[in-house]
């Protein structure tokens, strides 16, 4: 639980300090394209270290960021509190962002739920 809490408190930070982002998709259609990933993440930040949050069955947007060195790329259920407070920016796609919050029990645009892990982990380290 605590680990989950600080997940989800370190990417509150980063999106307080307006550095969480939202795409529909870094690349469209079915190929791969690493020049079209860089103009998605070029319109979105321009900072040095972004991290980008992915599916897993995002394939086309996997293929895309492998060649970018200065890019970190973790799938929605890997994200952890280091990679994030590491990065610049982080990037979600849609679909990243719903399992994310699926993963944490929460639906989106539900702030009761973030509320609430919040006041847990005051209660915990307390």
């Amino acid at each position: 639980v605590l680990l989950r809490c600080g997940n989800d408190l370190s990417v509150s930070d980063r999106a307080g300090h307006g550095r969480v982002h939202v795409v529909d998709a870094l690349v469209t259609g079915d190929t791969p394209s690493t020049k079209a990933a860089i103009a998605a993440l070029a319109s979105v930040s321009e900072r040095a270290k972004p991290l980008v949050v992915l599916t897993r069955d995002d394939e086309v947007s996997w293929k895309s960021l492998r060649n970018l060195g200065h890019v970190h790329v973790l799938a929605a259920d890997q994200l952890n509190a280091y990679d994030v407070l590491c990065a610049d920016d982080v990037i979600f796609t849609e679909a990243a962002l719903d399992s994310w919050l699926t993963g944490l029990g929460i639906e989106r645009g539900d702030s009761s739920a973030t509320t609430e892990v919040a006041e847990q982990t005051e209660e915990e380290s307390a």
